[in-house]
């Protein structure tokens, strides 16, 4: 399979560097590019992939952002670092995302998710206020795994979340705005080095600002658009 059209960004921090590079290599292999995006961990890649590196670590969403950035091609793919997403999963997404020219992104739903039960509650408390907000159903809102139209992203990326929440900006945005979006079933592997970087509570509280401020912000664009022209007589 040829993805010429593609770029996938990994963006990674204190991750197992032999897993990554295998799963750079496969992407590789497939036809993908690839962009690994070192969050200021100081990993120490060979010398024949591309990354791209910086001193301080910021955030999941700066690190993603840097790679968007970087790419010239019309696709952008993301997964995660931690190998819990795989290239056969990747490879799905990107075929379907191609059968439809009016679909801008498509989300890996994680259906195997094997989650203590504070955080299964807190994650679905999250998919139902934003589906209020955006007026659509939203099954899984912020996996990492997800497939969309690299000028899109790019025209949103002043509003989009340097932190974890980030997938949750990039979704309500889309979302709101009305672009169409879809969902395919994805496995998540276990994960077999290091720990989550998720801080269930503080991210969690960042992760309802931005479904608030995104959501609300697009949908009553419009409106303070016509409140300046009033008030400014212009």
């Amino acid at each position: 399979m040829t993805t010429l059209d593609c770029t996938v960004i990994i963006p990674v921090y204190n991750e197992d560097v032999k897993a990554v590079t295998r799963t750079y290599h496969n992407l590789g292999i497939n036809g993908f590019k690839v962009i690994i995006v070192d969050d200021g961990s100081h990993m120490d890649f060979p010398d024949e992939m591309e990354v791209i590196s910086y001193p301080a670590h910021v955030g999941y969403g700066y690190a993603i952002k840097q790679g968007i950035k970087a790419t010239d091609t019309p696709i952008i793919l993301t997964m995660d670092g931690d190998s819990q997403h795989t290239v056969s999963d990747a490879q799905k997404l990107y075929t379907i995302y191609k059968m439809d020219d009016d679909i801008k992104m498509i989300i890996g739903q994680r259906w195997n998710l094997n989650e203590k039960p504070f955080r299964w509650i807190g994650r679905k408390v999250l998919n139902f206020v934003a589906s209020c907000i955006s007026g659509h159903y939203l099954s899984d809102l912020n996996s990492g795994l997800r497939i969309f139209d690299a000028q899109l992203a790019k025209s949103y990326s002043p509003i989009l979340c340097d932190t974890f929440s980030f997938t949750t900006s990039l979704t309500m945005a889309m979302v709101t705005d009305k672009y169409k979006i879809a969902y395919f079933p994805i496995n998540v592997q276990p994960r077999t080095y290091g720990k989550s970087h998720v801080r269930v509570l503080k991210d969690g509280f960042v992760t309802v600002y931005y479904i608030i401020w995104v959501g609300l912000a697009l949908r009553t664009r419009n409106l303070r658009a016509w409140l300046r022209r009033y008030i400014t007589g212009q």
